[in-house]
């Protein structure tokens, strides 16, 4: 990934850490993806729980828990997308989960509409990440 520039969302009442939270947090978005693609489905088949060192252990569920957690932070990604805007979403995915510049993503608007409704898009997933908070 090309070096960025700095994106102030000071105006959000967010920090610079946690702006680089989010924007890790959305780097892993295609890992997650291929996680859930490839990595679906039961690990081994129990008819009980196995203890292992005083603790029940249990593969299938959890890979099933982990599985709802991956596919939790996915439509985080995707939601805060459509919200802040549903014509656009697609192309500020691809932006923030893979990196691709305004000037190869072809956005039908123009620069800082498209850098605007990016810094909207981190906003409303800050949102909806500290929802429970």
């Amino acid at each position: 990934m090309a070096d960025k520039r700095k994106i102030d969302m000071k105006e959000f009442n967010i920090s610079d850490y946690a702006y680089k939270e989010l924007e890790y947090f959305c780097m892993q978005y295609n890992e997650k993806k291929k996680f859930i693609k490839y990595g679906y489905g039961p690990k081994a088949v129990r008819f009980a729980p196995v203890s292992v060192k005083g603790n029940i252990s249990d593969k299938t569920f959890e890979t099933a828990k982990q599985m709802i957690k991956i596919k939790s932070d996915i439509e985080m990604i995707e939601n805060a997308a459509k919200e802040a805007d549903e014509q656009l979403y697609k192309y500020i995915i691809k932006n923030v989960t893979e990196g691709i510049p305004y000037e190869v993503l072809n956005v039908p608007c123009g620069r800082r509409q498209f850098y605007d409704k990016r810094k909207l898009f981190f906003y409303k997933l800050y949102c909806i990440r500290n929802k429970d908070v």
